[in-house]
Parts: C-alpha cells; sequence; structure tokens
C-alpha cells in the first residue's frame, strides 16, 4: 500500500462536514502544495478516529501530570479553547485542481496511529488503494476535533467523546492489528 505523508506544515486547509445524503462525514484536506485528499468516514470510522484523537492528547504532559481525573479536563477544555481561538474556522474551503487519490471521495477503511515526540500520526486508507497519513500537533488535534464533533452533531451520530462506551477500541500501530 502506497501511503502520502503531509506533515502538519503541509497541510494548508481541513474540513470535515457531515452528508446528510451519504449518512458520512466528508474529510478534504488541502496540502500547501495544493493537492487535495478527499474521505468518506462513517460513524464507526469517526469513533476509532476520536479514539486516536483522544489518545495523543492524554500524552501531552499538562494533562497527564494532573492528578485528578476534572483537572484533566479542565486543561484539556482550556487547551481546546485555546487552540479554537488560534484556529482559522471562518474562510471557505478552497477546492484544489490536483487530487493524487482520485477527485471521488475515498471510503476511509484503515485506520492506524502513532503518538511520538509529542505528535499523532494518523494513517487514514481505503480498503485497497493510496492512503494518506497526517501529522498532528496538539493545536490541530484540538482543531480536527472540533470539526469531527460539529460534524457528527450534524448528523447527529451520539459519538463517545469520553471513551466510555466499549466495543470500539483501537489499538496504537505498535500492536500491529489492523482495524476493520
Amino acid at each position: 500500500m502506497i501511503v502520502y505523508t503531509l506533515l502538519m506544515t503541509a497541510i494548508s486547509q481541513l474540513q470535515v462536514s457531515y452528508s446528510p445524503e451519504e449518512d458520512r462525514v466528508l474529510l478534504r484536506l488541502n496540502t500547501t502544495s495544493t493537492e487535495e485528499f478527499r474521505f468518506w468516514l462513517t460513524r464507526r470510522y469517526s469513533q476509532l478516529v476520536i479514539q486516536a484523537l483522544g489518545a495523543h492528547r492524554a500524552t501531552d504532559p499538562d494533562v497527564s501530570n494532573q492528578v485528578s481525573p476534572m483537572a484533566r479536563k479542565a486543561v484539556e477544555e482550556f487547551k481546546q479553547e485555546a487552540a479554537n481561538t488560534g484556529g482559522n474556522f471562518k474562510d471557505d474551503f478552497k477546492p484544489s485542481e490536483t487530487f493524487p487519490l482520485g477527485e471521488t471521495p475515498v471510503l476511509a477503511h484503515k485506520l492506524s496511529y502513532k503518538v511520538s515526540s509529542g505528535k499523532l500520526a494518523l494513517t487514514i486508507a481505503p480498503k485497497s488503494g493510496q492512503g494518506v497519513t497526517i501529522v498532528l500537533d496538539s493545536s490541530l488535534n484540538f482543531n480536527v476535533t472540533k470539526l469531527l464533533k460539529s460534524a457528527g452533531e450534524a448528523g447527529k451520530w451520539g459519538l463517545d467523546w469520553e471513551g466510555k462506551q466499549p466495543g470500539n477500541e483501537l489499538l496504537p500501530e505498535e500492536e500491529h492489528r489492523i482495524i476493520n
């Protein structure tokens, strides 16, 4: 499987929107080199992305060094608000003219992630064919979380943001397990 790797500095725009016709979330990524990647995310796949994003946020020393769950949640909420303030959620998404994976969105099927040096490498891939790895820092993680949460709410998906629902476990890349 060929996987494109995008560093957080290479992402110029990211859009996450709910499509009622598809009952899926459309993830669109634009790079600074004007390439666009499009993926359909199902509800179950979105739940797995949420777990990967949460696993990354949990490694943040500002959060993990807090003694109580309430303190960890408060620090995480503070960081979410700071990231929201720094993110640009007002500009329209500018479509690209170059689509390495094709102009038609690809159904995301495989998901793997790795947390290293404070960054989350998230690999999104179809059942067969090319995928993409995006590398997120803490701030971009919070921005993606906000966008995914908004799209999930638009679809009334009832996604588990607290990690309390059993059966949606995602193992890190080191566990050598393919999801889906």
